[in-house]
């Protein structure tokens, strides 16, 4: 078994606020700090608007997931590639948007 790389104590955090399906969330990506530079991401949090809500545990434990998943090593592609899609392409749930994020913003850096 692949070893967890356990997230530090003090971490880079940054918030991104979307709305699916019409519904609102809150994404949050907590990323390694490496050289005083914000590394890869790490850590996912999600929250439905409606705190406690069926929605809010869902996206919750699935950010939960994918953060594992992150932490023993998988790539943030195949999560994102594993996500279920619209016809057109796009997420179809919010961890999908999530996952999209992690893509995106570790090409930035």
């Amino acid at each position: 078994m692949t070893h967890r790389q356990r997230p530090a104590d003090r971490r880079a955090h940054e918030t991104i606020a979307i709305e699916h399906q019409e519904q609102r969330y809150k994404i949050g990506l907590g990323r390694e700090v490496t050289a005083g530079r914000p590394g890869p991401v790490i850590e996912v949090f999600i929250n439905a608007q409606k705190v406690n809500s069926a929605l809010d545990v869902l996206a919750s434990d699935g950010a939960i997931l994918m953060s594992l998943l992150l932490q023993y090593g998988c790539p943030p592609e195949v999560i994102s590639h594993a996500m279920k899609r619209n016809p057109n392409g796009s997420p179809a749930s919010p961890l999908g948007v999530a996952a999209s994020y992690l893509i995106e913003t570790d090409k930035g850096d």
